[in-house]
């Protein structure tokens, strides 16, 4: 049996090392920029590869990179491992069945996106230039996986976007998430069902046929009675008493098992991966707590790994001309947002909000790259072709931030308008999220300002189970629309005892934000929670309203405070 050799080894290790500290370095350098910390890591590998430190220091590079021996096929199944792990983490973040609870506003914006921007950039194929295609490849092929790289949505760098500009728990970023999320499930679906297609070679009734039967049947069962024996599994080894390692090794486990089963199957083993994720999210006992620490896991070691061995293999010489990048970028930018407003506009939600989703949406960042992967290493796309993909999912993760605060800027009003004196709060009782809503409720209804407290708190409920309206550090912003209502109200409470919200950061809330808007007043619910959110993500702020005496002086706070 060959082993590695001690030296061997060595360079690993010292590949991987560098390969981390740049990553960290570069990816920190990009956040505090106000970038997608991808970028920078991205970047990181740019320089580590051949376009910067193979051209100035080549005798360097190829001391720390080898390019001959075992020392590639260690970094590519690194890679791959790296792949894996991405895709279960974008798994654990979808709650699909809240997106699909969303109902026909999601699945309109997320299939036409979807549809439009696949369809767009397939149209302008034929004009691309020869360097594009390799001589012995399929050109449908190729342009099938272009396509399907430039329609994809990246969820994390959307989450992040959304974060930065508070309006993470708003409307437009629940609808804007939602719709990522079953962008993503169609476009990993159809992901799996053109790598079956391709490798089947001739496209045939029955060479489509089967991959989608087999893709619907695997899907239906993995996430029925796969999701019941994983919980019962759970339970048979007493899953409350291991510890967070534990529970950490299962889930991984599992991702890889049922990666290996996709493959069986037919299908890549990165969707068995992206199922896993969705599997063990749904289960009650994998807890937000442990889906965080798994995330933090992986982004801290594997996606940093991964992204610079992305950039590592850009080369930027292969690409003899820049036009069809720009003329990709511009295409499928305008067709995925031309897609997803007019989605966002059928399924009835407003022109403004629809903007704001529809540009929220347009990134096709880590989803885009690894797309460009796959067809990368199946020989499909080749080395011009894949240094494009990757330039534009670059392009589109810098762009998103910008693009989504412009959609938004026209609908800011100002807060003092619509909170009077009379709308604060204090102490109130309850020892669950429903009992301080049903009592938030009575209150309100006590000093008038709602006529049917019943038919509120049951609007309020719906949105709440939704997804949670707590946003981090102890306040939530539950929210809800209602027809026929003259103005917004926005009412401040303060909880007796802290109580659990399922916050993100598992923290108890005690702030609250109450905010009801009409259905027709596009873009208010919006500017009020970004406000609002601002404003307390400053734990100065937060203390202040915690120590206030007496409701004047939050109504103060809240109305005159220039920092809102």
């Amino acid at each position: 049996m060959e082993v590695l050799s001690e030296h061997a080894v060595f360079i690993f290790i010292a590949e991987l090392g560098i390969i981390i500290l740049a990553a960290r370095i570069f990816g920190e350098i990009a956040g505090r920029l106000g970038q997608p910390v991808i970028v920078g890591e991205v970047l990181a590998g740019i320089i580590l590869g051949p376009s910067i430190f193979g051209k100035f220091l080549p005798e360097w590079r190829h001391t720390l990179f080898p390019e001959t021996g075992p020392h590639p096929y260690l970094l590519q199944g690194i890679s791959w491992l790296c792949v894996i792990f991405l895709l279960l983490i974008t798994g654990l973040e979808i709650d699909f069945r809240a997106s699909l609870r969303q109902g026909k506003q999601s699945i309109y914006i997320s299939l036409l996106a979807l549809i439009f921007s696949f369809s767009g950039v397939f149209l302008i194929t034929p004009f691309l230039p020869d360097f594009l295609y390799p001589p012995d490849v399929n050109p449908t092929h190729i342009n099938l996986m272009l396509s399907l790289a430039l329609s994809v949505v990246a969820i994390p760098v959307i989450a992040k976007i959304l974060f930065d500009l508070k309006i993470l728990r708003s409307e437009v970023g629940l609808k804007v998430l939602t719709s990522g999320i079953l962008s993503d499930v169609w476009g990993w679906s159809l992901l799996a069902v053109l790598i079956a297609l391709i490798a089947q070679g001739n496209l045939t009734p029955l060479t489509v046929i089967k991959p989608l039967v087999t893709m619907v049947l695997y899907l239906g069962i993995t996430l029925s009675v796969g999701q019941k024996a994983f919980d019962k599994f759970l339970d048979a080894i007493g899953y409350k008493e291991m510890t967070t390692t534990t529970i950490l090794a299962l889930v991984f486990a599992l991702a890889l098992i049922n990666g290996a089963l996709a493959h069986l199957l037919g299908i890549h083993v990165i969707f068995g991966a992206f199922i896993a994720g969705i599997l063990a999210g749904e289960s009650e006992k994998v807890t937000p707590y442990i889906r965080q620490w798994i995330q933090e896991f992986i982004f801290a070691v594997f996606a940093p790994i991964f992204f610079v061995l992305i950039g590592m293999q850009l080369q930027f010489d292969t690409i003899t001309s820049w036009w069809p990048v720009i003329l990709l970028l511009s295409v499928s930018s305008v067709s995925k947002i031309g897609g997803a407003y007019l989605g966002a506009v059928l399924g009835g939600l407003g022109r403004k909000n629809a903007l704001a989703v529809a540009c929220g949406l347009n990134t096709q960042g880590t989803m885009g790259i690894i797309v460009a992967l796959i067809g990368y290493e199946m020989g499909i796309l080749n080395e011009a072709m894949f240094s494009v993909i990757i330039v534009i999912c670059i392009f589109t993760s810098l762009g998103v931030g910008p693009l989504l605060k412009w959609a938004i800027k026209g609908v800011r009003r100002p807060l003092a308008k619509y909170f009077d004196r009379d709308h604060v709060f204090f102490d109130v009782e309850g020892e669950t999220k429903e009992e301080i809503i049903e009592n938030l409720t009575k209150l309100m209804a006590k000093r008038k300002l709602i006529s049917e407290p019943e038919k509120v708190q049951e609007a309020i409920w719906h949105r709440e189970q939704t997804l949670s309206t707590a946003i981090g550090e102890g306040v939530a912003v539950p929210h809800a629309r209602l027809d026929n209502l003259n103005a917004p109200v926005l009412c401040f409470f303060r909880l007796h005892s802290p109580v659990d919200f399922g916050s993100p950061d598992n923290k108890p809330v005690q702030l609250l934000f109450l905010e009801l808007t009409d259905s027709n007043d596009d873009g208010m619910q919006l500017n009020l929670i970004a406000q609002v959110a601002r404003f307390i993500s400053s734990a100065e702020n937060r203390n202040r309203l915690l120590n206030c005496t007496h409701e004047e002086e939050v109504h103060h706070i809240l109305s005159f405070d220039e920092t809102i």
